[in-house]
């Protein structure tokens, strides 16, 4: 015999209250002296006996009620195998593991793969348990354990549904493991139903292998023969501002199979118009390159899509792209003007800067009186710093994001900088001007910029071979400035003074260059890298980085941080974190962010739309690119690769669990029957006693 619950065995303590109940109300014979036994009834012997005997009964009757409730929470069984049980049938439980990634797209495989887990559930036998999973490169439970069959029939045919997430076995075996272990059955199946995708299996996952005694049935709706097209390999190559916003789209339709493809067609959407066609072959196994020109784009974010032709999978023929033409970005130029017919400070910058085929740049001069600070770029040329107010305004626009260069020809102006700029940047100039200063340029006395940082963002074009040098540029005057703590030098003149100084501001930057902008102080307006160096300067200030054009299925997306990101790309400002947003998913339906957290999974391949009162902005997701691969793996061989090496000590088809053994058995019922049965006649035996005492 054994026990379920062996431990509440402790609860037999409780028959001792009976026992010491009947030890301490036993009855003592007392001597009593009597004058006379005439008035006392004669009692016999044998009637003292009877009530001894009944004594003793009810303390046995107790004691037993008190012993069969113990035992029945201890819940006994006669140890059976599955051939002693076998008229009490061991049931199973069937964990029907399904994939539906995207390969599961491809032909009619999703069909077969549902028919064959419906089959499962109407052929198994009364009593059995479902539970149904769904995998992809995650695994999730369509229903618990469940005797339901038609609970279970309605999770294959109505609750899961294809997506577009990519294929991995070893958690999805690992999910369905734990549902096994927790059967409590005699018999664990779990039923694998996918198309045994070879990408599907990690290489961090080789050494998985399931819990002896779980069986695994595979369900193979894969095949060697598969032809499947997809577009991967996308770059997107954007036109200067000043040749119309123009683009190029390169990519290659990528053939996965065994299967040549004639006549393939590809064609551009943009904006959710079709703009173009073209045609290709595509041999199996291989690529073929496309490209698509498109001419004059607006400014502005464009929504794009490249569709192949391909019937037999169609969820990854479709690749998603956005695409932002940025136009000219507008700088002010703050200055004096020179008067008298003369060229102004920033003559040669401006005409530098504002060709139409070269520059992303539209600069425009403006004079220091009544300025009004628009756009995110501003130049500040050689001017006085003004007031606190102006200082205080300039201060603001640059930690909101704004981007500031201030130009120093010389040092004539180091009272006003230290006064003014120097007080909330770390920057001062520390030489003042002689009184005899000339104007017009030394001949031989000039320094270089010889000291410079290749590594920054700034000169990183300018460290590859034949992109132009700076140490043929002569200064022949600058600001001697001091740098504290905070601030940058990305370039030096051959003197050690700083020739350009770079400091973060809040969310902005700032620039100081130690010299002019135009030749009066240097020659590098007459070098080929004067441009140049101004674009990457301006690029730097305004933070400029190439957008992301698409993400994949599986990214996590931070709605607020794009908004705030588009925000600052189109000069709107900066964005209210605290604003309410709304995220649509590419079927224009509400997606709701999980609680406490501000971020979201992008679950499927299309355009997200992320929305707040005054902005929007568009997200392209597209399909994991190995999933397209829909190369088959042996199933034989991954299955037996999953299975155990270890035998069971006992299989479940030979023994059964104690669970499962007493729930065929139930002694414990027989066992509180039992005891209430004993109860009922010690109640009877006791109250016959009460009676009788009464008579007498």
């Amino acid at each position: 015999m054994n026990f379920v619950n062996p431990l509440s065995l402790i609860g037999a303590a409780a028959v001792a209250v009976p026992i010491l109940l009947h030890l301490i109300k036993r009855e003592h014979a007392r001597k009593i002296e009597f004058p006379t036994l005439m008035f006392l009834r004669r009692i016999s012997k044998k009637t003292i006996r009877y009530q001894k005997l009944r004594d003793l009964l009810l303390l046995l009757l107790r004691v037993l009620a008190f012993l069969l409730v113990v035992l029945a929470f201890m819940r006994p069984y006669r140890e059976r195998t599955q051939a002693a049980a076998a008229v009490g049938r061991v049931t199973r439980a069937h964990i029907i593991l399904l994939d539906h990634s995207m390969s599961m797209g491809y032909q009619t495989r999703w069909n077969r793969a549902k028919k064959a887990a419906a089959d499962i559930v109407r052929n198994s036998q009364p009593g059995d348990k479902f539970a149904v999973l769904e995998f992809t490169d995650r695994t999730a439970a369509r229903t618990q354990l469940t005797t339901s069959a038609s609970e279970a029939l309605a999770q294959i045919e109505r609750g899961v549904e294809l997506t577009d997430q990519p294929t991995r076995y070893g958690q999805a075996l690992k999910a369905a493991e734990r549902h096994a272990l927790d059967a409590g059955t005699g018999k664990r199946i779990i039923h694998l139903i996918s198309d045994f995708q070879k990408n599907g299996w990690a290489a961090e996952e080789q050494e998985f292998r399931l819990s002896p005694g779980i069986d695994l049935e595979p369900t193979d709706v894969g095949s060697k023969d598969f032809s499947n097209l997809a577009i991967r390999e996308v770059r997107v190559v954007e036109a200067d501002a000043g040749a119309g916003g123009g683009v190029t789209i390169k990519g290659s339709v990528f053939n996965f199979g065994n299967g040549d493809r004639k006549d393939v067609r590809v064609n551009l959407v943009v904006d959710s118009r079709p703009i173009d066609e073209k045609r290709v072959d595509v041999p199996k196994g291989a690529s073929q390159g496309i490209e698509f020109q498109i001419p004059g784009l607006i400014s502005g974010a464009h929504a794009m899509m490249l569709e192949v032709d391909d019937p037999e999978l169609t969820r990854d023929n479709r690749f998603y792209m956005t695409v932002e033409s940025r136009g000219k970005t507008p700088v002010l130029v703050v200055e004096n003007s020179a008067g008298g017919g003369r060229r102004t400070p920033s003559f040669l910058l401006v005409n530098a800067l504002n060709v139409d085929t070269l520059s992303p740049y539209k600069m425009t001069a403006v004079s220091p009186q009544g300025l009004v600070i628009s756009g995110r770029l501003v130049v500040w040329n050689n001017v006085p710093g003004g007031n606190v107010a102006a200082q205080n305004r300039l201060q603001a626009f640059v930690q909101a994001g704004g981007g500031l260069a201030i130009i120093l020809a010389d040092s004539s102006q180091w009272a006003d900088f230290n006064r003014s700029f120097a007080s909330w940047l770390p920057v001062k100039i520390s030489e003042a001007p002689t009184a005899d200063r000339k104007r017009s340029r030394p001949v031989e006395n000039y320094v270089l910029m010889t000291d410079v940082r290749m590594d920054h963002p700034i000169f990183q074009p300018f460290g590859k071979p034949h992109s132009g040098a700076f140490s043929g540029a002569r200064f022949f005057d600058h600001a001697r400035l001091t740098v504290a703590s905070g601030a940058e030098v990305p370039a030096r003149f051959d003197n050690g003074d700083p020739a350009l100084v770079a400091i973060k501001v809040g969310k902005g930057r700032v620039l100081i260059f130690a010299s002019s902008a135009d030749d009066t102080t240097n020659d590098l307006p007459l070098k080929a890298v004067y441009a140049p160096l101004w674009q990457q300067m301006l690029r730097y200030l305004e933070s400029f980085h190439e957008k992301r054009h698409w993400f994949e299925v599986g990214d996590i997306l931070a709605p607020k941080k794009q908004l705030a990101e588009t925000a600052l790309s189109q000069a709107k400002g900066r964005f209210d974190i605290s604003e309410a947003v709304v995220v649509l998913g590419p079927r224009k339906q509400r997606l709701e962010l999980p609680p406490g957290s501000d971020a979201i999974e992008m679950d499927g391949a299309g355009f997200y739309e992320i929305r707040s009162m005054n902005l929007s902005s568009a997200v392209a997701v597209n399909t994991v690119p190995k999933e397209s691969d829909l190369t088959h793996g042996n199933a034989e061989e991954m299955i037996a690769g999953w299975l155990s090496s270890r035998p069971a000590a006992s299989t479940q088809e030979e023994r059964l669990t104690p669970e499962e053994q007493d729930r065929h058995q139930r002694l414990w019922n027989l066992l509180l029957i039992a005891a209430i049965l004993f109860l009922l006649g010690e109640l009877l035996l006791s109250n016959s006693r009460v009676r009788a005492d009464e008579g007498r």
